[in-house]
């Protein structure tokens, strides 16, 4: 498994697209990813598709600081719970949290799939 989380994050969207369909089916929205350790990248969920990009968007919908560390174990799963991480101080969001969570949702089914 990838120790990149671009990488990590864009290989598993892409291969449980037909099952996160549904969930990425509605207006396009940006999530900005920051943090120490990797380089910035965002994605793009809507349209029924999933889209990463390596650089940094110039409106997102919500950006989400993390470090690599926790990012990782965010999108490996079973090892940090989002909620308690962003209550914690651990992440943080700018915009739209609702949004935010939205895409947790996304990674979560993604990993199960």
């Amino acid at each position: 498994m990838s120790e990149d989380p671009f990488e990590l994050l864009n290989s598993m969207t892409q291969q449980a697209l037909p099952k996160i369909a549904s969930k990425v089916s509605g207006p396009v929205k940006v999530f900005q990813f920051t943090g120490e350790g990797y380089e910035p990248f965002y994605v793009e969920v809507g349209g029924g598709t999933v889209k990463l990009t390596k650089g940094t968007h110039k409106s997102p919908t919500a950006t989400i600081q993390v470090n690599k560390d926790n990012l990782l174990k965010m999108i490996k799963g079973g090892q940090l719970d989002a909620m308690q991480a962003y209550f914690s101080g651990a992440i943080k969001v700018m915009g739209n949290i609702m949004d935010a969570a939205s895409l947790i949702d996304i990674i979560n089914t993604a990993r199960r799939s």
